[in-house]
């Protein structure tokens, strides 16, 4: 296997697995690409890789997105109301505005200043403690079906403060959900949902850039494998949240953070 793939399985290991569990995608991808190849990963790869893991969650999560689009067709020629086309959609839709808006206007600030694995040591550990503080402490009382567009809206503010490498849009987002009182599988259904838009919006804006890459097999390889671990990804984390909390998750956090100090900040 050429040094290419070996690069593009890495990458698309990396992606699929860290995008959809709450340890951050940019944070583990950043300080990998700094040690295959000695600098940051440019962010429209980053956003290509997106790809696969946005197409992992459309598989995984298709029924929820045919039933909304069923329920909307349904509001349109019928005029039938339904919790997925009054409530549940428009949720999704002003919950990723937010994130739009704040990626579309400093994307290439992001790009440029924060990129770098020095900065994402603080945020994997704050979010990490944040993620088992919000679990441990907020009831679980409500479910997706209690939903209202507020709480899309609010969960949609944590989701823009994701773009922050070493958040993690899924870390944010179940935080967002647990703070609101939904269950750990409900916060983190939504989560999924909600980093759908915010996936496509990403790799559309950088779409002149990544097709610089339409003849990197990187790029192919990469999203390939993402789409494949993603899949995983996903069934363990729904699994998973049924009946276990944040804490191993704020564990791993901190150990990914101890290691990218130790080599960046030479301890």
């Amino acid at each position: 296997m050429n040094q290419d793939l070996i690069v593009g399985v890495v990458l698309g290991l990396v992606q699929g697995i860290t995008e959809l569990l709450p340890v951050s995608s940019s944070a583990h991808l950043i300080f990998v690409s700094e040690l295959m190849s000695g600098h940051p990963l440019p962010l429209a790869l980053n956003v290509a890789l997106h790809v696969g893991t946005v197409l992992a969650v459309l598989a995984y999560f298709y029924q929820d997105w045919l039933a909304m689009g069923r329920a909307t067709v349904r509001r349109i020629t019928t005029g039938t109301r339904s919790f997925g086309s009054d409530v549940l959609l428009p949720a999704l839709v002003l919950g990723s505005i937010p994130a739009g808006f704040i990626g579309l206007k400093f994307h290439k600030i992001i790009e440029e200043k924060l990129h770098h694995p020095v900065i994402v040591i603080v945020p994997l550990a704050l979010v990490g403690v944040l993620l088992w503080w919000s679990d441990k402490t907020r009831p679980a009382t409500r479910s997706l079906d209690q939903l209202t567009i507020k709480d899309g809206i609010l969960i949609g503010i944590g989701q823009a403060c994701s773009l922050i490498p070493g958040v993690s849009r899924s870390g944010s987002t179940i935080i967002a959900g647990r703070f609101l009182g939904f269950a750990r599988p409900d916060a983190a259904r939504f989560s999924f949902l909600l980093g759908t838009p915010a996936m496509f919006g990403a790799a559309l804006l950088e779409l002149r850039d990544i097709l610089n890459y339409v003849s990197d097999p990187i790029l192919y390889v990469g999203t390939l494998v993402s789409f494949a671990s993603g899949c995983l990804a996903i069934s363990f984390m729904m699994k998973f949240v049924r009946n276990n909390g944040f804490f191993w998750f704020m564990v791993y956090r901190f150990a990914v953070a101890t290691t990218i100090a130790i080599f960046t900040l030479k301890f």
